[in-house]
């Protein structure tokens, strides 16, 4: 079950998922900042994902080295299916390191 709650303000929803992970925390941000109309959607993707505290930090440090829109590719590539849940947990679950996505997102424009 996911951690997103209807009645929850945003400033809930980020501390809910950051965990208080400053890394985390700091994503979050900067996925409002880039899509200050539609970052919801990518809020309710790592819902989806499960990608809470530490592997959220590290789908967008490690996976993404902080590109932004590398890692909102990568939440969109997930939400229309080419990027699976076992893809996620090979390259961020069940590592100590984030793997990269940039072989899933060669040739997905």
């Amino acid at each position: 079950m996911g951690r997103l709650k209807l009645q929850d303000s945003i400033q809930q929803v980020m501390f809910s998922f950051s965990g208080g992970n400053p890394g985390a925390l700091n994503f979050l941000f900067e996925l409002i900042k880039a899509d200050e109309q539609n970052f919801f959607k990518d809020f309710m993707t790592i819902d989806k994902m499960q990608l809470y505290e530490n592997k959220l930090y590290m789908l967008w440090n490690d996976c993404c080295k902080r590109d932004i829109q590398k890692a909102k590719k990568v939440l969109y590539l997930y939400r229309i299916g080419k990027i699976s849940s076992k893809d996620i947990d090979e390259r961020i679950k069940n590592v100590g390191y984030g793997q990269s996505f940039d072989d899933l997102l060669e040739g997905s424009n």
